[in-house]
């Protein structure tokens, strides 16, 4: 039987990636924190659950054993943190994986990077070729450091492939729709760049690209780009989530200058203090929601025969179906 481990699998994506594998027949295994409130519904689907963290080496290399592929989806992911937090988790951890994975001799290490590793607010067009891009922020640059461990142990023999996903939505997301429901109904949110078309990749169509990079003989030593495209922009996507929820869409339109200035400034004032809470604004999510990059996905296509089997407008709709099924309390709770 084929085994596959899943990290992160009580996330957004690692819970949509155990049940894929189990759809596909295979044994799983996932690295779950003690304590998690998943533990006994992936005992009950018959998970193998390892309870444990990244940072903690002998759980990680418990979780590795035995396994033929390894998804490694787990990560601090956040625009907001402290950086040693950070770095434990998205390069040592990620270190970790890669050495255990190498121990075991897994067939292959699929790790979830993102595209946030490339300063894409500053491209009209991103593929696999562009550079990656430190800019001072917890999150890209950690991802960064984390994805170079994983080429580094690629150049030492280890079977990977490296996936950079744009902005993941779907059913059972816990970030992106639901924070921008909850501001959209509480009416603190606005548009800064409301005409720049969002790259959003619909949850199935990231996994099935997933499940091709661990299996696709051609993505051994390869790293793709997943994206649906940016057909949809921001203000047509708070208008439609505005509608579903019965709430008057956002009108308010401020220049970019300023709100990446209030952004820094928020952000100043946040450390000063020492907060732990997240800002309303930060320079990461204004810049996110501003880019307007056309995102290539054409070597996944190419090389291991990748489409989206979901049109945008469709996943849009299936998620704002799961939304408002949701207590809108339950929106900000990750």
């Amino acid at each position: 039987m084929t085994v596959a481990l899943v990290t992160g699998a009580s996330g957004f994506i690692g819970s949509h990636l155990v049940s894929r594998c189990l759809d596909d027949g295979f044994d799983v295994k996932a690295l779950v924190r003690k304590g998690n409130s998943r533990i006994g519904q992936f005992r009950r689907q018959g998970v193998d659950v390892v309870e444990g963290d990244l940072r903690d080496r002998d759980a990680v290399h418990r979780a590795v054993h035995g396994c033929d592929f390894v998804f490694h989806s787990a990560a601090l992911a956040s625009d907001w943190g402290d950086w040693e937090e950070f770095r434990a988790v998205n390069i040592e951890g990620t270190r970790y994986i890669c050495e255990a994975s190498e121990h075991e001799g897994v067939r292959r290490l699929v790790y979830l990077s993102t595209y946030e590793v490339f300063d894409h607010f500053r491209l009209e067009r991103l593929d696999e070729r562009v550079p990656y891009t430190k800019r001072g922020e917890q999150y890209p640059d950690t991802k960064i450091e984390g994805t170079e461990v994983v080429w580094h142990y690629k150049e030492r023999g280890l079977s990977v492939s490296v996936v950079y996903p744009s902005l993941v939505f779907g059913p059972g997301d816990n970030t992106f729709f639901p924070l921008l429901a909850d501001a959209i109904r509480k009416r603190r949110f606005f548009y800064w760049q409301g005409r720049a078309g969002l790259n959003l990749i619909f949850i199935d169509n990231l996994v099935d690209l997933l499940m091709l990079a661990a299996t696709h003989q051609d993505a051994s030593g390869e790293d793709f780009l997943a994206c649906d495209g940016n057909g949809i922009t921001l203000e047509e996507l708070c208008m439609s989530i505005a509608n579903r929820i019965n709430v008057p869409a956002p009108s308010i339109c401020l220049p970019f200058g300023l709100v990446h200035f209030l952004a820094h400034v928020t952000e100043l004032v946040y450390s000063a203090v020492g907060s732990e809470k997240r800002p309303l604004l930060t320079r990461q999510a204004v810049k996110l929601l501003a880019s307007k990059v056309l995102v290539d996905t054409g070597k996944a296509r190419r090389l291991l025969g990748w489409e989206p089997t979901v049109p945008l407008g469709k996943g849009v709709e299936q998620t704002l179906d799961w939304l408002v099924s949701v207590d809108p309390a339950d929106w900000k709770k990750k």
